[in-house]
């Protein structure tokens, strides 16, 4: 019985296509708490709501007992998956896995925000950690397939986005040594120091030209233009990448979703093969070592 309520409650918070009507409901109200909790936290840093706030706790009461519940069932019901049954280890590992991770982040600085007297004491530390509750809409990834791709695709390509981010890094460094040397001298005092030529540099390679460091000699304005040219091959480099990332990752999703439509087929062909076994066992024409034979060749195609 209780192995039962597990396993359905398990069904229902790990939202499959297949989902029934309370599975459908459960993933439907918990997405809009998520946005709703996301919504409070960032109308509750409007001043002129502030007459708002005591509706505002009360959500985040409501909602962080449902969010610690929802976490509880989680962490008590992942023994159903073969992945995590075993009762400790099992349960261990699944706290490590980085959508609880996500939900104890978001839920676990709501309750030092809210007993520790933070609606007297405003603390600007404890009022930062309330913030934290945005993090909660990164809940949604369980439930959107969408989300989980791009989660895919980047640890996928993430060899290759290290290494753009790393010689963007170098490029920086480089570009605004150069602007020092040039520049250093100018009366402006915007190129006094490496470091302050940065600013200049990442504003520069990423095409957002702000315009408040700008280089004033002839051979600065020079040697901004081509920094300014390479930045716009260097935002290039992890779209590319990320684009062929996409391209392979629907590819495989497309090939999956063939195979899935494939196997019932198959399976039924492959039962109705072990009936006409099965018959010739019954009626002497095989011995049962040939029919296991048989069966494990074609249950092997599966």
């Amino acid at each position: 019985m209780l192995d039962n309520l597990k396993e359905r409650i398990y069904d229902t918070l790990n939202f499959e296509e297949t989902a029934d009507y309370l599975e459908w409901a459960v993933t439907i109200f918990l997405i809009a708490l998520i946005l709703l909790n996301v919504i409070v936290a960032i109308l509750d840093t409007v001043q002129e709501l502030s007459q708002f706030q005591t509706l505002f706790y009360q959500i985040e009461v409501i909602s962080l007992i449902i969010f610690t519940v929802e976490y509880g069932l989680r962490v008590w019901t992942c023994t159903v998956n073969p992945k995590y049954q075993s009762p400790l280890k099992g349960r261990l590992l699944f706290v490590l896995t980085p959508f609880l991770l996500i939900d104890f982040v978001a839920i676990f600085p709501s309750y030092i925000a809210l007993y520790t007297g933070i609606t007297a004491v405003d603390f600007l530390f404890l009022r930062s950690i309330r913030l934290i509750r945005v993090l909660r809409v990164f809940k949604l990834g369980r439930y959107n397939e969408a989300l989980e791709t791009v989660q895919r695709v980047i640890w996928a390509r993430r060899g290759e986005l290290f290494i753009v981010y790393f010689v963007g890094g170098i490029i920086v460094i480089l570009s605004a040594s150069i602007m020092y040397l040039v520049e250093f001298h100018n009366p402006s005092g915007m190129f006094d120091s490496i470091p302050e030529a940065m600013w200049w540099a990442v504003t520069t390679l990423t095409t957002v030209g702000y315009g408040d460091v700008v280089p004033v000699t002839p051979l600065g304005k020079v040697i901004g233009s081509i920094i300014a040219l390479t930045g716009v091959a260097f935002i290039a480099l992890p779209a590319g990448i990320l684009g062929a990332g996409f391209r392979e990752e629907l590819q495989r999703l497309e090939a999956k979703r063939q195979t899935t439509k494939q196997k019932p087929a198959e399976n039924v062909y492959i039962s109705y093969e072990i009936r006409k076994l099965a018959d010739l066992v019954e009626d002497g024409h095989m011995t049962e070592q040939e029919f296991e034979e048989q069966k494990a060749r074609l249950l092997k195609k599966q």
